[in-house]
C-alpha cells in the first residue's frame, strides 16, 4: 500500500452528438430519483436526448469515458492494512471526497456529455 498512489476504474460511454441532441427540462422527479442537483444546485437543468441524423443514425458520435478515481492516503493505508471491509474503505473513501463512476456519469448527463440511461446502462446502477 505504500507504494499505491490511487486506484483507477473507468468505463466507456457514447457520446451525445453535440449539434442535434435535444435539449428538455429535467422533470423534478428525476432530478429528485437521481440527486441532480448535487451536481448543479441553482437553476433549470436540462437534460439531452440522442437525435438521431444522417451524420449519426443513433444520435451518438463517439465515447467518453465516466471515472472512479481513489486516491490513497493515510487513513486508506490504515484501513488496507487492517483488512478492513469494502463497506468501510468506500465510506472512508467517500469522506475523502471520491466520486463513483455513476455519479461521474451523472454530472456528465447533465453537462449534455451523455445520458442518464447511457449511464445506467454502463453502469448498471439505479
Amino acid at each position: 500500500t505504500s507504494t499505491v498512489n490511487g486506484i483507477l476504474a473507468q468505463r466507456l460511454v457514447r457520446r451525445l452528438e453535440p449539434t442535434h441532441a435535444e435539449r428538455y427540462e429535467a422533470l423534478p422527479e428525476v432530478i429528485e430519483q437521481f440527486g441532480l442537483r448535487r451536481f448543479q444546485p441553482e437553476g433549470t437543468i436540462y437534460l439531452h436526448r440522442p437525435k438521431p441524423s444522417a451524420l449519426t443514425p443513433t444520435g451518438y458520435l463517439g465515447r467518453t469515458t465516466i471515472l472512479e478515481f481513489l486516491v490513497m492516503n493515510d487513513a486508506l493505508r490504515r484501513l488496507v492494512m487492517q483488512h478492513a471491509g469494502t463497506n468501510e474503505i468506500e465510506a472512508a473513501a467517500r469522506a475523502a471526497g471520491m466520486r463513483t463512476m455513476y455519479e461521474d456519469g451523472l454530472a456528465k448527463a447533465v453537462l449534455g456529455v451523455t445520458t442518464i440511461e447511457e449511464v445506467l446502462r454502463v453502469t448498471q446502477e439505479g
